[in-house]
């Protein structure tokens, strides 16, 4: 693969009409079987892209299978497909500058090294501001019609199976030492949850990682959006949730309820949400949301070390754990649920949870 991405880049150069040689550094990448680098051009004048390169398939396709209920699935990469959609409707994603159709090379636009989780660490009284516009961007991108251009998206949809599948992930590789009875119990809890989920209504485009490491602010404090591939259709709650429960940074709950009701305040007005949704009614849907979510997530960082061999994201294992007793205490339908599940609930072994 060394000299075909060397191929690739040179391809799109001679194209552009761009002099010069060029050569690329690794860059740090998500839990996915994609890796990035930034490819840096010989002339000085030229801005860096960064080229993204698809390895080997990773084995976790079961989730795929419960997204489309074994239906069709998109005519193509789903990453250069939904990348030209949102691109095409104003939702700031990096720009392609040349692909392989099967996705399995791409040079896109660079949008920095600055995470929001970054910037809000590194400079927190930008927070407010930032904030108002992680929301915005967020209701610019639940209110797009896709039908007509994605029409593959009716079928890839958070569905009972899917939202029940995530669950059973969690149980799988987030609990330990839990006995048949106990998780008898467990299983039957999530099964409720599942139908009450998957009941939300009017569903919209939901991200499914909306949260501060996906999320670059560049040099003009405008943000981008990245790790977008795995889009399906909804509820308004679920990237909400990912944003305002995440797992790499802790909101006061009152900074929660404070940024659900702005949210709220911007969905109606787009006609995301129904001027009849009472807070009330929007606070329940958003925590349950966030204590599924946080449940995936959690499950997601030890499968991510057991069976991917990348022991990195356990250290946020804490985050996941204080974000479902957070939500136990502010929802408490999800109290009994949550005591079931407090006893087995898995740390990483040899580690100290930070």
């Amino acid at each position: 693969m060394e000299g075909d991405w060397k191929g690739f880049v040179g391809e799109w150069m001679v194209k552009a009409g761009m002099p010069g040689g060029f050569d690329r550094e690794p860059l740090a990448g998500d839990a996915s079987n994609r890796r990035y680098f930034r490819v840096r051009f010989s002339e000085g004048d030229l801005i860096p892209a960064v080229l993204m390169q698809k390895n080997a398939g990773e084995g976790f396709k079961k989730s795929e299978e419960a997204v489309s209920g074994g239906g069709a699935g998109p005519p193509g990469d789903p990453f250069i497909l939904i990348a030209r959609f949102l691109l095409s409707k104003g939702i700031p994603v990096p720009s392609l500058y040349h692909v392989r159709e099967s996705g399995e090379l791409i040079l896109q636009e660079d949008l920095g090294d600055h995470t929001l989780a970054g910037r809000l660490s590194g400079s927190p009284e930008e927070s407010e501001t930032l904030t108002e516009k992680v929301l915005l961007l967020l209701v610019s991108l639940q209110k797009i019609s896709w039908e007509e251009e994605l029409p593959w998206l009716s079928g890839r949809r958070f569905s009972r199976d899917l939202i029940r599948w995530e669950f059973e992930h969690f149980v799988e590789y987030g609990l330990a030492g839990a006995t048949e009875s106990a998780l008898a119990g467990i299983r039957k809890a999530f099964d409720h949850e599942s139908e009450l989920l998957a009941r939300e209504s009017s569903p919209v485009l939901v991200h499914r990682d909306y949260h501060s490491r996906n999320i670059m602010v560049r040099e003009d404090g405008s943000l981008g959006l990245i790790d977008f591939q795995d889009l399906l259709l909804g509820s308004p709650f679920y990237d909400l949730a990912s944003f305002l429960f995440d797992a790499y940074r802790s909101l006061p709950m009152e900074e929660v309820r404070r940024w659900l009701a702005r949210y709220r305040e911007l969905a109606v007005e787009e006609g995301v949400l129904p001027g009849s949704l009472s807070l009330e009614q929007a606070s329940a849907s958003l925590f349950r949301h966030a204590f599924q979510r946080n449940l995936k997530a959690c499950g997601r960082f030890f499968y991510i070390a057991d069976v991917k061999g990348n022991p990195s994201f356990l250290r946020s294992v804490s985050g996941t754990h204080r974000n479902l007793e957070r939500l136990a205490r502010a929802l408490p339908d999800l109290a009994p649920i949550y005591g079931q599940i407090l006893p087995f609930l898995r740390k990483p072994s040899g580690e100290q949870e930070v």
